[in-house]
């Protein structure tokens, strides 16, 4: 029988790639010129240091390293916590006051709740990225471990290996130096004319529970904030950095979706979709385990951007009719990316189970056990996700933006 190939979504990005640490060569030349008893105890130790790295935790290095400069800067510039000489107060403590006169405002890092969770989310894109990464490639052999190939013939297969070669071939465009630059010039620029939005029309204006104006209320919060590019540059460089950097694999994550999306639905079409264990649970989801991490880590990844959305355009800035249409135009990404995948997998695998409990009727099973069996069967639910807890997901997403663009109203009111 023709064996199947694999979907290879680490192509989209040189940091998945096997690679050979830099300067190992050159350490180990130099390690000759020691004694032999000690040049094996250093070589040890040098292979140790230069162990390759999987792309998870290159990820995870980065993020720390990368959130432990950060911190580093804004203690090093003063704006990590307010001062306890300074005069000004901190933003959120005018946020509940009554009648607030605010001579001075400062809004520091750790003081900066939306701040904390635009950087949280800028940090954990990559990691949903490298995490679809890993399901997608495991997904052809996820199926065909639970036999989504045995009822295949040669010309489908050779169908199928046809459109995984196509698939690949879109993975390794994306991948290419040329089309990565791009992506990262084109979010640079994009990361940069976002800041200067932020610049020209400050912060926290929604907000404004003081007797202050509204346009020199967020002037004040402006002149206080720990990223302001006129007192603090290198603090405002480095969010640039991270937003630009969070962009460009979110950018990646989305065209490897759709990508992947395209090659669902057509692999579908050919009678290899997504295929639960029906005769053995190898993973308590009917062998779907790798498809239920890619499910929570998508979901997971639509929370945490419309989370950042919402409090980059409705806490730090004010909300406005065409905030609407941004939240609107991210749920439609989403809906290309998760529900519309997610819909295919459900009917490819409900149509998986129908199949089976029709061959249960040909068996020699007596009736009360195979009333059991197909009880069985529907008593699980069709995807490795919970559909009540689906439902609950995508309420709460729903609801999401309309509950935080009324809390704005609710404080000024106050």
């Amino acid at each position: 029988m023709a064996q199947l190939d694999i979907l290879q979504p680490q192509l989209t990005g040189a940091i998945f790639r096997a690679w050979e640490p830099f300067g190992i060569r050159t350490a180990m030349r130099v390690l000759r010129r020691l004694p032999r008893p000690v040049r094996r105890a250093a070589r040890l130790l040098v292979r140790l240091c230069y162990t390759p790295w999987t792309p998870k935790t290159r990820f995870l290095l980065i993020s720390l390293s990368s959130s432990v400069a950060l911190l580093g800067l804004a203690d090093a510039g003063g704006v990590l916590v307010s001062p306890t000489t300074d005069s000004a107060r901190p933003a959120l403590s005018y946020l509940f006051s009554v009648n607030a006169e605010p001579s001075a405002v400062s809004l520091t890092l750790l003081q900066d709740p939306a701040g904390l969770i635009i950087l949280a989310v800028i940090f954990v894109t990559p990691m949903f990225y490298c995490q679809q990464v890993r399901a997608i490639s495991d997904f052809v052999p996820m199926n065909e471990r639970n036999g989504g190939a045995s009822q295949l013939s040669v010309r489908r297969m050779k169908q199928l290996n046809r459109l995984t070669a196509r698939t690949n071939r879109a993975f390794a465009v994306l991948g290419r130096r040329d089309v990565s630059a791009a992506i990262m010039i084109t979010v640079a620029v994009g990361t940069g004319l976002l800041y200067i939005f932020v610049n020209d029309h400050g912060l926290l204006e929604g907000w404004n529970s003081t007797t202050l104006p509204d346009a020199v209320w967020r002037s004040e919060v402006y002149d206080g904030w720990w990223a302001n590019r006129y007192t603090h540059p290198e603090l405002a460089m480095a969010l640039c950095v991270a937003g630009a950097y969070a962009f460009y694999f979110l950018a990646k994550q989305l065209a490897m979706g759709v990508v992947f999306t395209i090659y669902l639905k057509r692999s579908s079409e050919l009678g290899f979709g997504v295929t639960p264990n029906m005769a053995y649970d190898s993973d308590g989801f009917q062998g779907l385990r790798t498809l239920r991490q890619f499910m929570l880590w998508s979901y997971g990844s639509a929370l945490a951007h419309l989370a950042g959305l919402l409090v980059l355009f409705v806490i730090w800035l004010s909300a406005a009719p065409w905030t609407l249409f941004a939240v609107v135009a991210v749920m439609m990404v989403d809906a290309l990316v998760i529900i519309y995948p997610s819909s295919i997998g459900y009917h490819s695998a409900l149509d998986a189970k129908k199949e089976y409990v029709a061959s249960l009727s040909t068996t020699d099973m007596s009736p009360n056990d195979r009333d059991a069996a197909i009880a069985q069967v529907w008593s699980v639910s069709v995807l490795p996700v919970g559909t009540r807890k689906a439902i609950t997901a995508i309420t709460g997403y729903l609801l999401v933006p309309a509950v935080i663009a009324l809390l704005p109203e609710v404080v000024q009111r106050r």
